[in-house]
């Protein structure tokens, strides 16, 4: 006995130290690997292998051990980091590619689906064709982590409340250690391994067993409410129910509900499968409705393509009803053929899932990119007249679409355009806004101005006299947009701050820094400049020290504590904290 609590608590021990590297890889990857790694495409395959790797490693341990699983970790995350740096190459910037989302979402996928694979081959290769073991490691690693990061959740309750509970009688010992940049990404990380290694230990209490039995019950009333919509829309007109993107994307989320629901039925062999009778029709008569969702998803999208053309969200909802289509067809099929018709459909998930790697390794490869495939679409509906300038997909195919956006624009520009003097002034205005504000403020259209004009009401701008409209925010991307407004709506005291200053007297531009409260003690502070009408953001920025602003210091510079001041170069200077602008 004694033994096996030294091997779990070496285990654990274990688990927590790989955990805690994880959570300070992280933070060095955010805070500090930029300063290091400086060109965009290292930084990005540094940050998507480490990520990966710790990822996939903390997923496989547990059951393995981590010497065991770092091999298979390794590897899968160095494909993955291939495939995204290659998927970079389509950007100029990081946040342009951040902006776009789906390379980050298909790399993600890639090594969701892909951590089973590389798990089974850790027993032996021909694990790779056993569909109960795959099932077996897929749910495992989803219990582990969810119970792992609810086990973090609880670890940062206790420490926020140990917190609160110390500062009554003037102790601020934890809120002082929290104050360390790396705290919190350490805590997180070991909180998170020592979890996985526990829920292991428990994992006869603790399984998929429990979770997929509630999750067979229902069942029954998917299957109830799908056949009730099937048959409402049976009696009205495709054309007017599903003629939008958002409602393919809703078909889409019920057919994944019903195919996971469908697996979790039939479990990992028959002699587990649901065994009553009228369960098993009732999911035997769900793989049957599935064509029928997957059908009025495809209508709806080609609805859609046909009214505006493809763009990279419903080139990416093609790929999704593709992949749930696939798995429609083989469910019916294999209900129909009847026999063993639940061992055809095991064997289809494990085929379908490798055509889902093969698909996400090529959506971000110039097979399938689909910002190029967008641009020819938007640039054939142009060509042919059928959409005017004000409607055409000018401003993503400038500043959303990367490279291929851009070389679509400068040929209109060098050949369509030449002899249409109002396409001529579309495309150079969404290509120069800043000579052409009114046009490109109608091109750019509703999507940034409302979170900008959000944003201006939100932002307290100092010195007094000083002011901001919401065009100044027009060449933000949309996400940081958005993010930034989040932010601001919950900071209500001292809320965001705008500060402007004289910090390079030979230049007209104003400059100076945006203050972002995230929370009652941390404050994100970033560099800004203004170019004619519009701010340019720069990097974030700490104090010349390294520190970060607090929340106390912002309220200080409400106050008008704070003044502009010489230093190698003119600063912003709170107390005795100096902010150097980064532009």
């Amino acid at each position: 006995m004694h033994t096996q609590e030294s091997y779990a608590a070496a285990g654990r021990a274990e688990m927590a130290i790989v955990g805690g590297l994880a959570g300070v890889s992280i933070w060095a990857l955010i805070e500090k690997a930029h300063e290091v790694v400086s060109h965009p495409l290292a930084y990005l395959a540094l940050t998507g292998f480490v990520s990966g790797f710790f990822a996939v490693l903390l997923g496989l341990s547990g059951p393995h051990r981590i010497g065991r699983a770092a091999l298979p970790a390794l590897g899968l995350s160095a494909v993955a980091a291939a495939l995204l740096t290659w998927c970079g190459l389509r950007f100029d910037t990081l946040e342009a590619f951040a902006a776009a989302q789906h390379p980050i979402v298909a790399w993600a996928l890639f090594l969701m689906i892909g951590t089973p694979f590389v798990g089974a081959t850790l027993r032996d290769h021909h694990s790779l064709r056993d569909y109960g073991h795959l099932f077996d490691v897929s749910w495992g690693i989803l219990v582990r982590y969810s119970a792992a990061w609810l086990f973090v959740a609880l670890i940062w309750a206790v420490v926020f409340l140990s917190d609160a509970l110390l500062q009554i009688v003037g102790l601020t010992l934890i809120a002082d250690l929290l104050d360390v940049e790396v705290a919190a990404f350490v805590v997180s990380g070991v909180g998170l391994g020592l979890g996985l290694s526990v829920v292991h230990e428990l994992r006869d209490y603790i399984s998929p067993f429990l979770i997929m039995r509630l999750l067979r019950l229902l069942v029954p009333v998917i299957f109830g409410v799908v056949l009730i919509f099937v048959g409402a829309a049976i009696l009205q007109a495709p054309g007017e129910m599903f003629g939008n993107l958002s409602q393919a994307t809703t078909l889409l989320g019920v057919a994944v509900g019903m195919i996971t629901l469908i697996s979790v039925a039939l479990d990992r062999s028959d002699l587990d499968a649901v065994q009553n009778v009228w369960m098993r029709a009732a999911t035997a008569a769900l793989a049957l409705l599935l064509p029928v969702l997957i059908g009025l998803a495809a209508f709806a999208l080609w609805v859609r393509v046909g009214q505006y053309g493809w763009t990279p969200a419903r080139l990416a909802t093609a790929c999704m009803v593709l992949v749930v289509g696939t798995h429609a067809v083989c469910y019916a099929a294999s209900v129909l053929l009847r026999g063993d018709w639940m061992g055809r459909i095991r064997q289809a998930n494990i085929k379908i899932a490798v055509g889902m790697l093969i698909l996400l390794a090529l959506w971000q490869t110039p097979v399938l990119q689909a910002e190029r495939i967008s641009t020819q679409s938007q640039t054939a509906r142009i060509i042919s007249g059928a959409v005017a300038p004000e409607d055409a997909a000018l401003w993503e195919m400038q500043t959303d679409w990367g490279h291929a956006g851009r070389a679509g624009l400068v040929a209109l520009s060098a050949d369509f355009a030449t002899d249409i003097p109002a396409w001529q002034e579309a495309i150079a205005a969404v290509q120069h806004p800043e000579e052409h504000p009114d046009i490109a403020r109608q091109l750019n259209g509703r999507a940034r101005l409302e979170p900008a004009e959000k944003l201006a009401q939100l932002m307290t701008v100092l010195p007094a006299g000083e002011g901001i409209d919401a065009q100044a925010f027009r060449n933000i991307p949309l996400y940081r947009l958005q993010d930034w407004v989040d932010i601001c709506e919950r900071a209500q005291d001292p809320g965001c701050v705008l500060v402007f200053g004289d910090f390079v007297p030979s230049q007209k531009e104003r400059m100076g820094f945006v203050f972002l409260p995230l929370n009652t003690r941390q404050v994100d502070v970033f560099s800004v400049r203004e170019f004619g009408e519009v701010l340019s953001i720069g990097a974030k920025t700490t104090g010349s020290d390294g520190d970060q602003v607090t929340v106390a210091q912002l309220r200080h510079i409400l106050a008008g504590d704070y003044e502009v001041a010489p230093s190698s170069h003119r600063s912003l200077w709170i107390g005795a904290m100096e902010l150097v602008p980064d532009l």
